[in-house]
């Protein structure tokens, strides 16, 4: 009855079929916005950005970004993806210049459309980062730099895990030096960017509230390569411990110095001084510095964990592994990626970026297999507020010291 009554009433027939056609319509095109609302997201496929120094005077952090993050990611397609979807990324070089992390970081959120960010990997770029963070719906993951402005407070599609934020450092290390190393008198010399500026104050300001002494607070640039002048002020205050805040080279350099100079004092270095290459450039003075670092197990070690990554590392990376890596970085960001896969994976099949900021602040305790445990939650987006103390031997070979510091 129904083809009857069309066939013999074509102005009805024809309606039908517009009003037909334009459903249709409808369904494809609120089925193309729903797909295209969340960015990165196909069914066999998920985008992710990394963002990092590959060039420039941070480009041993960016490097070691992109290179942990592309053992992860590969780990992970070759065992089949994420809920039925395999990882595709794309990196992008700031140079190692904030204006060219902002442009590159909002290239791959509005061009490239990708559905989370992995880095930026220097603090210089990730404060300079904020208000676009702020402005942005992207899921972003951090993983190797430290700087506190980026999490406190605390940023809701922002997170870190691997490095303790720089205030939780210094204020770590100035605990340290008062209760493990006893120290009496304690100079400071740092670098004077957003690195050292933050870990630097984190330290004067614990020292202060413990009633410790701080004899003197010299400053230097990262691009520095002579520090006789602010060594030969802190040498004659004659301190117990010296604390270094500042990147791996200039850190080293400060320390052979420092012992060049005459200065008898323990050598104390934040975490990005946790260099492989550290005892090497400073020689037979290293013997008997310390630093603290945010990793349960040496790259170096014989731990069955870090012998597994230096041979993949070493495999896919001979050009860096030439280079003594893996080191820091590259651990920073291999444990951090995996963290960041657990999150997509507790995101479930049907993944947005609201799902996915969920999920990372359901993960409490995480084991990863280079960095300490991490913990999220809501409004809580710092990941790991532990650390473990180095300390060089007089065979210059780097050892953990059984103790676990925190920045209660």
């Amino acid at each position: 009855m129904v083809s009857d009554l069309l066939s013999k009433k074509p102005g009805i027939r024809r309606f039908k079929l517009i009003a037909s056609m334009m459903f249709c319509g409808f369904l494809a095109s609120t089925s193309g916005q729903a797909i295209a609302a969340e960015p990165g997201v196909s069914d066999d496929t998920i985008k992710i950005g990394v963002l990092g120094s590959l060039t420039g005077p941070l480009a041993i952090f960016g490097t070691g970004n992109l290179a942990g993050a592309t053992l992860a990611f590969e780990e992970v397609n070759a065992a089949g993806g994420i809920n039925g979807r395999k990882l595709e990324w794309i990196s992008l070089d700031d140079e190692s210049s904030p204006p060219k992390g902002i442009a590159a970081y909002k290239r791959l959120v509005e061009r490239d459309g990708v559905f989370a960010v992995f880095g930026p990997a220097s603090s210089a770029i990730g404060q300079a980062l904020i208000p676009t963070f702020k402005a942005s719906k992207t899921p972003t993951f951090v993983s190797v730099f430290s700087t506190p402005a980026v999490t406190e407070p605390p940023i809701e599609n922002v997170f870190r895990t691997g490095p303790m934020n720089d205030l939780q450092q210094g204020v770590a290390i100035a605990d340290y030096v008062l209760d493990e190393l006893g120290a009496k008198k304690i100079a400071l010399i740092r670098q004077s960017d957003e690195y050292g500026k933050r870990g630097g104050e984190a330290v004067i300001d614990r020292l202060a509230k413990r009633d410790g002494t701080l004899v003197s607070d010299e400053q230097f640039n990262l691009s520095d390569s002579d520090f006789t002048a602010q060594l030969s002020r802190i040498i004659q205050e004659n301190p117990d411990v010296l604390v270094i805040y500042g990147y791996p080279n200039p850190s080293a350099i400060i320390s052979r110095q420092a012992k060049q100079l005459g200065l008898a004092a323990t050598i104390m270095g934040s975490n990005s001084a946790s260099g492989r290459k550290y005892p090497e450039i400073v020689g037979e003075a290293a013997a008997g510095a310390q630093n603290i670092v945010t990793l349960k197990v040496l790259p170096e070690s014989d731990d069955p964990v870090a012998v597994k990554f230096r041979e993949v590392f070493e495999t896919r990376f001979p050009d860096l592994a030439r280079q003594g890596r893996p080191d820091l970085g590259d651990a920073l960001a291999y444990g951090g990626a995996q963290v960041f896969v657990e999150g997509l994976r507790r995101a479930g099949q049907d993944l947005t970026q609201t799902g996915f900021i969920t999920a990372l602040e359901s993960i409490k305790g995480f084991e990863a297999d280079m960095i300490l445990p991490t913990t999220f939650g809501p409004g809580d987006r710092e990941g790991n507020e532990s650390a473990k103390i180095i300390e060089i031997q007089p065979d210059l070979t780097r050892v953990l010291l059984p103790v676990i510091v925190t920045a209660e």
